[in-house]
C-alpha cells in the first residue's frame, strides 16, 4: 500500500473506545501513617498464618481491612472509601448514596525476597486498587514492579516498531505513600521482590450495590 500526499480525506471524530483508566493518588501524612501501619501489620503476622491467593511465597492477610478496629487501618480505610466514592460519582453519574452503597474488601500483602503475585484480575468488582506502605529501593529494573496486562491482542505491527497506543503491557514502579486505583477487570501482577527488605502493600476491591427498599 502506497500512501499519497495531499489526501482530501477529512477526519470526522476521534474517540477512545473502552479505555482502562489508571489513577494515582498521594495519601496525606503518609510517613506517619505508614509507620503505624507497619506496627499493626507486624502484630497481625504474629497470630495470623496468612492465605494463599495470587501471592507466591508472600504473606496475605484476611480480606477484612474495612472491618479492622486498629486506628491505622481505620484511617487508611477512610481515605480509600472517600476516594472511591468520589471516583464512582465522577464515572457513574447516576450513582446516589441514598440509593446505592459501596461494598469493599481489603488485605495486606507482605512480599519478602523472591515473593511475587501472579497475573490476576478481580472481575466481580468495579474498582480495585493498592496502597503502598513500604517499598525497598530496587537494585534491578523489575524488582517489585507492578505490571498491567492488555487482554486484547493487537496484531499487524512489526516487532521492530513500538507504539504506546498498541502496547500489551504497562509497568509502574510505585513508591511508599502512593495509592493506585484501576478497573477491576484489568489484569495485573507484581514482579518478584529481589531485595532483602520486605515489600508491604494493602490492596482492595470495591463494588456498588443497590440499597434494599424499605
Amino acid at each position: 500500500m502506497q500512501g499519497t500526499n495531499g489526501s482530501a480525506v477529512k477526519q470526522l471524530f476521534a474517540r477512545p473506545l473502552f479505555p482502562s483508566p489508571l489513577r494515582g493518588y498521594d495519601i496525606p501524612d503518609a510517613a506517619r501513617l505508614n509507620a503505624a501501619l507497619l506496627a499493626v501489620i507486624a502484630e497481625r503476622r504474629q497470630t495470623e498464618p496468612g492465605q494463599k491467593v495470587s501471592n507466591e511465597f508472600g504473606w496475605h492477610s484476611g480480606n477484612d481491612l474495612f472491618a479492622r478496629p486498629e486506628a491505622p487501618f481505620r484511617t487508611l480505610a477512610a481515605h480509600i472509601t472517600a476516594t472511591l466514592i468520589a471516583l464512582i460519582r465522577e464515572t457513574v453519574p447516576a450513582f446516589d448514596l441514598a440509593l446505592h452503597d459501596v461494598e469493599g474488601e481489603g488485605w495486606v500483602n507482605v512480599n519478602g525476597k523472591g515473593a511475587f503475585n501472579t497475573p490476576h484480575a478481580h472481575g466481580e468488582y468495579l474498582w480495585s486498587g493498592c496502597y503502598y506502605v513500604s517499598l525497598p529501593d530496587a537494585s534491578s529494573h523489575s524488582s517489585g514492579m507492578i505490571e498491567f496486562i492488555e487482554n486484547r491482542q493487537v496484531r499487524g505491527l512489526p516487532a521492530d516498531l513500538e507504539a504506546p497506543i498498541f502496547s500489551s503491557k504497562f509497568q509502574l514502579r510505585p513508591r511508599s505513600g502512593m495509592m493506585l486505583i484501576f478497573p477491576s477487570y484489568l489484569q495485573h501482577w507484581v514482579y518478584p521482590n529481589q531485595e532483602d527488605a520486605e515489600r508491604v502493600s494493602i490492596a482492595f476491591n470495591a463494588k456498588v450495590v443497590t440499597r434494599p427498599r424499605a
